[in-house]
């Protein structure tokens, strides 16, 4: 959970959904990319190379070296001599891969599925077999083939290509599809393909298979992906449920709550705004209600002013309040500056006030020093004076910098302010401000 004191558009933006580093490879193969992942790319790569050639070994070694380097061209040449100059070495089969590979990025496509065609037929136990497949079925699947696979292969990337293709070619037919997959497939990636599968192609179909898997799968893991494939569906009936969800007592980052609270961060219909308000007002888990008021932070529109208003009006914790005014520090609406100002200078509570003032500058609006320099000035408080130095010293402009050098120049500023205003000064490579730091050396 990131602290409201630091909250800011960058770090609300850059927060990736619960779960997305892990799914990356996945994704990557339900994206239909036309060759392996980076990852997997490099660990092919690294296969121990067996021969007794040494010049065999050398001409192979070269090619994967373009691959490395990402040449394919010069990849693509290599190998095919290798392969023309060494028709029996122990290497032959990864070649014939590499080759293929080495084509398809280069979209000669016809090309590859030819080497791929004469690897299979001629090396049909390789332990490149697999691969191959793979790589042969992501050119079908590029061409608009419909994948098919044996349903006894165990190659679970080749059966998610398979599956893919199937959804995407007869999106009516693509529930029913998945839904046998999930009731068969004893591979939790596969499975946990199928219900990406069922949220992107699935249509309205696919509604109420997610929403029983939401509530009720048992693997909390696959529960998790149908809650966030639910949210991508954007259709309304979805609301209603993530809203259940994410209003649970028990919140983790990795969990149903934090996942339908993503879900409900990225559905596009405009009620989610005012679900995720509802989250934040009632949730029954305080971090849970925090982190919905920093997601509804990342959304467009003034709906999301709005809401943000009513919220902090609507909450009584102090907590959730501060998420609030964070969040409003990343708006550019001036409603958004008008209720931190009134909150800077009368607000009841001292923290509150000291997180609006920390919130304006992160508006990134050089107007709004007409508001906090006069703040500076009539505020008596020493906590809230030295965060309203450190809003000034947020700012790199020329007024900034005047009432930094008055503050450092006012022997009745306590020492420790004007050593920090000197601090804040210090970072700017304003010649005037080189010359006032100069100053004080004489």
């Amino acid at each position: 959970m990131i602290d409201p004191k630091t909250l800011n558009q960058k770090q609300i933006g850059s927060r990736l959904p619960a779960g997305a580093v892990a799914l990356a490879g996945l994704l990557l193969a339900l994206a239909a990319a036309p060759a392996p992942a980076r990852a997997q790319h490099k660990e092919l790569l690294s296969r121990f190379v067996q021969s007794d050639n040494a010049a065999a070994t050398s001409a192979y070694v070269q090619g994967r070296a373009y691959l490395s380097e990402e040449k394919w061209d010069r990849a693509a040449a290599a190998l095919n001599r290798y392969l023309l100059d060494y028709p029996s070495d122990k290497n032959l089969d990864a070649g014939m891969y590499w080759l293929a590979y080495a084509y398809e990025r280069q979209n000669k496509n016809s090309e590859a599925e030819g080497v791929l065609q004469s690897l299979l037929g001629r090396f049909p136990k390789s332990t490149w077999a697999d691969d191959a497949k793979v790589l042969s079925a992501r050119l079908k699947a590029k061409r608009g083939v419909v994948v098919t696979v044996d349903e006894n292969d165990p190659n679970d990337e080749l059966r998610i290509l398979a599956l893919r293709s199937l959804c995407e070619n007869d999106r009516v037919g693509c529930s029913a599809r998945v839904n046998e997959v999930l009731r068969s497939s004893k591979s939790a990636r596969v499975k946990e393909a199928a219900i990406i599968l069922l949220g992107r192609y699935g249509g309205t179909e696919a509604i109420p298979a997610l929403v029983q898997m939401s509530r009720t799968e048992a693997d909390e893991k696959l529960r998790m992906r149908a809650i966030r494939a639910l949210g991508s569906t954007n259709d309304e009936r979805a609301l209603d449920v993530l809203r259940e969800i994410a209003m649970g007592a028990t919140y983790a980052d990795e969990s149903p709550t934090d996942s339908a609270i993503h879900a409900l961060a990225g559905h596009e219909n405009p009620r989610a705004v005012t679900v995720l308000g509802e989250v934040a007002t009632r949730g029954q888990n305080l971090k849970a209600r925090t982190h919905a008021v920093e997601l509804l932070a990342r959304r467009r529109g003034e709906n999301v002013v709005d809401e943000l208003l009513r919220l902090y009006d609507a909450v009584p914790e102090v907590q959730v309040k501060k998420y609030v005014l964070a969040a409003l520090g990343n708006r550019k609406d001036p409603r958004a500056l008008n209720k931190l100002v009134e909150i800077a200078r009368s607000a009841s509570d001292v923290q509150l006030r000291a997180q609006a003032i920390r919130a304006i500058p992160n508006r990134g609006e050089e107007q709004d020093l007409n508001v906090i320099l006069p703040l500076y000035d009539s505020e008596r408080d020493n906590d809230l004076k030295n965060n309203l130095l450190a809003a000034i010293g947020q700012y790199q402009n020329q007024r900034a910098y005047q009432k930094l050098q008055q503050i450092v120049s006012n022997n009745a500023e306590p020492l420790e302010r004007r050593k920090t205003a000197i601090g804040y000064l210090s970072r700017s490579k304003d010649e005037g401000v080189k010359r006032f730091l100069e100053g004080l050396l004489k």
